[in-house]
């Protein structure tokens, strides 16, 4: 039994002890009385106005304490409280993976940091300074936002910024420099970042909030966003530089390394990981990019230890599949996707989105992009999509050229444009 069914079962006989007595029969004749006669005004009491000295003050009587009642109530109290407690507790945080409120889009443009409210249209600076500031990240719980500053004189070199969300001193973490990297990702309790390096040898290295001095876990790797596993960031998804591609899971820490997927054990052949998986919000499948046979490439899903490899979508055809982004309820993936006609020519068609269990692809409502940026709104019911043109310039530590976002509504199958010029990757606030 549940304590509210015990607690309003037991809430007659508790309301009984707490009421001490019946009612006297004399109560209404009493009450009539008062409220026929006028209160005695004040000054008419002799010991408000004479000195009342040498007269005897007769004690008057206590009233015995109702102990039992008084235990009851205390007790009914506590349990009031802890159910309060509990009930704060079990839904008001915010938990890093999964659905979520939509909070605001942050986005840089010309070396500033921009926000904007995808439901109004309405955006504003956070970041503004004489810096050139590029790749705004929020973590997991809304509150920070990372960004890499670019050295003066040094271009290609940056250090990682970390400041409240709603703005604030910039904090920097990197003692020193570092590349335009592969990925920013923050760890699910928003204490540490991972960046991983574009240039050799692809040094994986977690930065601390606090201060602390950076780790480097790896070297030679590759990642994509969403590395940490859900739903407590306990280990990291990567691809390795050598081996032929494999896919590895290691420790936040760097240790207990080893691989999920290599080409010699898995079931296609002759088959090998084309690019790094993703974890799914639940943090138990693992979406990730096969080349098969050097002229495909598609989607496969795969239980987190590397079993159940299947496919995620079979359209007739040869075609190339990269990109996979889940939404925050698990239900789907959205990928980028390219067809190759009988001539040998590939060409870019509209994103796909189908269920995680595999099956019918449907495009989205917008333009075929040459593999543009994919995410979902917290809640699920959009895809944020901008051009390569933005992207691709911008992951490699130029200015992108200026796009405009676009928004797919997945539940009406329309999508429309917002007015915002938007020259980096984008990242969307939750809440």
């Amino acid at each position: 039994m549940t304590t509210n069914a015990r607690f309003e079962r037991e809430l007659p006989t508790i309301l009984e002890d707490l009421y001490l007595g019946s009612a006297p029969d004399y109560r209404d004749e009493a009450l009539a009385t008062a409220f026929g006669n006028s209160q005695r005004a004040a000054w008419t009491f002799a010991g408000r106005w004479i000195p009342m000295l040498g007269v005897a003050v007769r004690p008057v009587a206590a009233p015995r304490l109702p102990l039992r009642a008084i235990s009851v109530a205390l007790v009914v109290i506590a349990l009031l409280l802890a159910a309060l407690v509990a009930f704060g507790s079990g839904h008001h945080g915010l938990r890093p993976f999964g659905p979520a409120e939509n909070g605001l889009l942050t986005w840089a443009t010309n070396g500033d940091v921009y926000v904007g409210d995808t439901t109004d249209g309405t955006k504003r600076v956070v970041v503004q300074t004489d810096d050139d500031d590029r790749y705004p990240v929020f973590s997991r719980d809304g509150t920070k936002l990372a960004f890499l500053r670019q050295v003066p004189a040094h271009t290609g070199r940056f250090d990682l910024v970390v400041m409240p969300a709603e703005g604030g001193a910039p904090q920097v973490l990197t003692p020193v420099s570092i590349g335009i990297p592969d990925a920013v990702e923050w760890a699910p309790d928003g204490t540490s970042l991972l960046v991983n390096s574009r240039e050799q040898p692809f040094t994986l290295t977690r930065y601390f909030v606090d201060g602390s001095a950076p780790a480097v876990l790896l070297t030679g790797v590759h990642l994509l966003a969403d590395a940490f596993r859900p739903p407590d960031g306990a280990q990291i998804l990567y691809q390795r530089e050598d081996g032929g591609g494999a896919l590895f899971v290691m420790n936040a820490d760097g240790s207990g390394a080893h691989p999920v997927l290599e080409s010699s054990t898995a079931p296609c052949r002759p088959c090998r990981v084309a690019a790094p998986g993703r974890w799914s919000p639940d943090g138990r499948l693992i979406a990730v990019p096969i080349d098969i046979d050097g002229i495909q490439v598609r989607i496969h899903v795969i239980n987190a230890d590397g079993s159940g490899f299947r496919q995620l979508a079979y359209e007739q055809g040869v075609w190339t599949e990269f990109d996979p982004a889940w939404s925050p309820d698990g239900t789907r993936i959205a990928f980028n996707r390219w067809s190759r006609d009988e001539s040998g020519e590939w060409t870019a068609q509209r994103v796909g989105v189908v269920a995680s269990s595999g099956g019918e692809v449907g495009p989205i409502a917008a333009p075929a992009y040459d593999g543009g940026l994919i995410q979902w709104s917290p809640d699920g019911s959009t895809i944020l999509y901008l051009p390569p043109a933005v992207t691709d310039a911008a992951s490699y530590g130029n200015q992108g050229d200026l796009g405009r976002p676009i928004l797919v509504d997945m539940a009406h199958d329309s999508s429309r444009q917002i007015d915002w010029t938007i020259g980096s990757n984008a990242s969307w606030q939750r809440r």
